[in-house]
């Protein structure tokens, strides 16, 4: 049940939508067209009112098809809501025009698809590419649902993609701004039992209006309030220092969270919308972007850097990996975040993740939390935590450094670091502060808010931006450096959706308490696959998801609350790179899951239907093109035996299986995800190698660090949090004594 009124968080309004000019009228009349397309209406033949924006259904097809819904569910809701649901059109809706332009504004891509969208315009550019000679603006939604249909099996794979990111876009602004979810299945962006909590009472650095550079002066400035600054910044401080910790992203207290979805992704995440997509579209990238940054919302999980990692690292010249300096700054971060595994109670899905490994045999584990081993339920922490339990930066670190004296600045970008005359030497750093509004707000236009150019004079930089940011402040630096930005891996997921006969409310509970190893080692080298729960709010749950045709789409949506979903999380051997956009000055990702990883992706996928299955899953679906559900037959189900596996005692289950491999997940038309960034700073032990030394100092430069998932020379294979308080742990007592 909802919480009501008075139990909610505080309303956090969003910021004006960004210009939509960057495409024409006709443009965006064409793509909400399509969009309609891919989630038209569906109604009764007999109810139809607009032939033009309506898809009919026969009367008794479409009474069969409301009496199976009503028949699948324990507690249905009304045929009349049903049929509701059916009928509504998300792409007239003025929340979700909204959500898309918020996406595409922040995407890479746009001008590719204005120019697609333009050629559709045209008589010949839509023969070409939908077979009509009138637009598709000009067509009805059966046909406009038909041709977006066409594009899916398209021999062109670039109509493939376009159906796929169309497709995409779609479901995220549904997902986010959709009515239905909540009146379907119950889901709120309020976590029941939702009270308010008093968090620390941050103070920040105000600065009046004027024209001229604002000089501020300190010991240590830096950049960044995630995991790795928040743990320099308390080392530094309490050691004595004058501490300044600056983020271009702002502070909201525990009483404003977890925020509303579009809220969330517009002030707690980078890039705008939500998400990064990398350059062949394959791969949405979520990066936090907030006072505390990604452990602001990140889902609570901790794992130690495995033996195996720590040993490959150690073998590359770095030692201090296998060393027993690491296992303390392991062992101090570990005990302060608190985290454990006693309090953890399984959700649903994690109970399936869970029991289910132990029923085919397989490694089964607890992840612990860090929650003081206090019982954290929160399924919504993607959206910020609003219980004060789990201890994120701004819970513990944050708050210890401002008792020893740190110093903080929210809103402040800093676009690069400044270096003495000699060019190597860094004296401070340069960026721009933006205010809040006069109320206090985020959503007044820039233009209302005070604007400075900023510089910080200081005796040693720590660059904690993140491993999108970091190359990027670098880069725009001058640093010469051809390893600054290379390197990057991104744990690529792909996921699995369950529906089963119980209702599971998967917005309930905690987000990942179990896992499995089972596959994390596939190659001997320690690559592989881990297999993991995944978040479930809506956006998340359903962005992702293979599109075969609207009214399946709807109908899949429908099942929310009886379903859940799962990821396979690569710990991936090949890499990609960051470069600086050379219009807007931030990062671009140009990264794609390459075949050895992708077939690690896919043995774990291949894993979790095993697991749904001898769980009792009633369908198994995969986010891979062209590959249906699957419906198990119940009666072969009951039949499995502890640690057999299924594929070799249900024929039907085993043919499924081999068209999932026969299919396979080749990027970019299936969709891959990640939350982990790692690597374009890298730590190595030689110049040419990486971007800084063992001591997180960056070569050919003094004074000037990195201590954040950049300097990782791999990837990690677990969540990185704990690891980069460990790092950053290190490196921060090293610039200390240095000091």
């Amino acid at each position: 049940m909802a919480a009501s009124p008075l139990q909610a968080p505080e309303a956090v309004p969003l910021p004006p939508p960004p210009s939509s000019d960057f495409m024409s009228q006709d443009q965006w009349d064409m793509l909400w067209a399509l969009l309609d397309g891919i989630l038209p209406s569906y109604v009764r033949a007999s109810a139809v009112t607009d032939k033009e924006t309506q898809i009919p259904i026969p009367d008794a097809e479409f009474d069969r098809l409301v009496e199976s819904i009503t028949n699948s569910f324990e507690n249905p809701p009304s045929k009349e809501l049903i049929a509701e649901y059916l009928a509504y059109r998300p792409a007239e809706q003025a929340s979700f025009r909204v959500d898309c332009l918020r996406s595409l504004a922040a995407s890479p891509a746009k001008a590719k698809l204005a120019k697609v969208l333009g050629s559709l315009g045209t008589r010949t550019g839509s023969l070409l590419l939908t077979g009509y000679w009138s637009p598709i603006t000009q067509q009805p939604a059966s046909v406009r649902e038909a041709i977006v249909k066409s594009w899916t099996t398209s021999r062109l794979a670039t109509l493939r993609g376009l159906a796929k990111s169309l497709a995409t876009l779609a479901n995220k602004a549904n997902g986010t701004t959709s009515p239905y979810y909540k009146k379907l299945s119950g889901y709120s962006d309020v976590p029941k039992d939702w009270k308010p909590v008093q968090g620390f009472d941050f103070k920040f650095i105000k600065l009046p209006p004027g024209n001229d550079v604002h000089d501020l002066t300190t010991d240590v400035v830096i950049v960044g309030s995630g995991p790795g600054g928040a743990v320099c910044a308390k080392n530094l401080a309490e050691a004595g220092h004058k501490v300044l910790v600056v983020d271009k992203g702002y502070h909201f207290p525990p009483s404003s969270l977890p925020m509303p979805q579009d809220a969330a992704l517009n002030y707690l995440f980078d890039n705008g919308g939500g998400a990064y997509v990398s350059e062949d579209a394959s791969t949405a990238l979520t990066s936090g972007s907030c006072w505390g940054g990604g452990g602001t919302i990140n889902w609570s999980v901790c794992f130690k850097l495995q033996d195996f990692v720590r040993q490959e690292w150690a073998d590359e010249g770095l030692p201090l990996f296998t060393s027993r300096d690491f296992d303390e700054c392991v062992d101090r971060v570990w005990e302060y975040i608190g985290a454990g595994t006693e309090a953890v109670r399984h959700n649903f899905r994690n109970g399936v993740l869970f029991d289910g490994c132990k029923k085919l045999g397989w490694h089964a584990g607890i992840a612990a939390q860090n929650t003081a081993n206090k019982n954290h339920d929160c399924g919504h922490c993607h959206l910020g935590c609003g219980s004060g339990i789990k201890r994120g930066p701004t819970v513990s670190w944050l708050p210890a450094a401002a008792a020893a004296g740190a110093e903080f600045m929210e809103g402040l970008s800093v676009e690069r670091v400044l270096f003495d005359s000699d060019g190597t030497t860094a004296t401070g750093v340069q960026g721009t502060w933006l205010s809040r509004d006069a109320e206090g707000g985020l959503d007044k236009d820039v233009a209302e808010r005070t604007q400075r150019n900023v510089i910080i004079r200081a005796k040693k930089v720590i660059v904690c931006a993140g491993s999108f940011w970091s190359p990027v402040i670098l880069l725009k630096s001058g640093i010469q450096n051809p390893q600054i930005g290379q390197n990057l891996h991104l744990h690529p997921v792909n996921c699995l959706m369950a529906v089963h006969r119980q209702q599971t409310r998967p917005w309930e509970g905690s987000i990942i308490t179990s896992w499995s190893g089972e596959f994390e080692n596939l190659d001997g080298k320690g690559h592989g696959a881990k297999l993991e729960a995944l978040c479930m709010v809506p956006y998340i749950a359903f962005s992702l998801q293979g599109w075969t045709g609207g009214l399946d789409a709807k109908l899949t949506t429908m099942k929310y609350h009886y379903s859940s979903s799962f990821i396979s999380l690569a710990r991936d051997r090949d890499s990609g790179r960051v470069f600086v956009d050379p219009e807007t000055g931030g990062p671009r990702i140009d990264y794609t899951t390459s075949d050895f990883d992708r077939e690690n992706n896919l043995e774990g996928i291949i894993g979790l239907a095993k697991v749904a299955y001898v769980s009792g899953a009633t369908e198994m679906r995969v986010h891979y093109p062209g590959v249906p559900p699957f419906l198990p037959n119940a009666a072969e189900q009951e039949k499995h035996v502890q640690d057999k596996d299924p594929e070799f005692t249900d024929p039907a289950f085993a043919k499924w299986l081999q068209q999932l491999r026969t299919m396979g997940n080749k990027p970019p038309l299936t969709s891959f995800g990640s939350a982990h960034q790692m690597g374009t700073c890298r730590m190595s032990a030689t110049r040419e190698a990486g971007v800084v030394d063992e001591r997180g100092s960056v070569w050919g430069t003094s004074n000037l660090y990195v201590a954040d998932s950049s300097v990782f020379p791999s990837a990690s294979g677990v969540n990185p949090m704990v690891t980069v308080m460990a790092i950053a742990d290190w490196i921060s007592r090293g610039v200390s004594r240095e000091l």
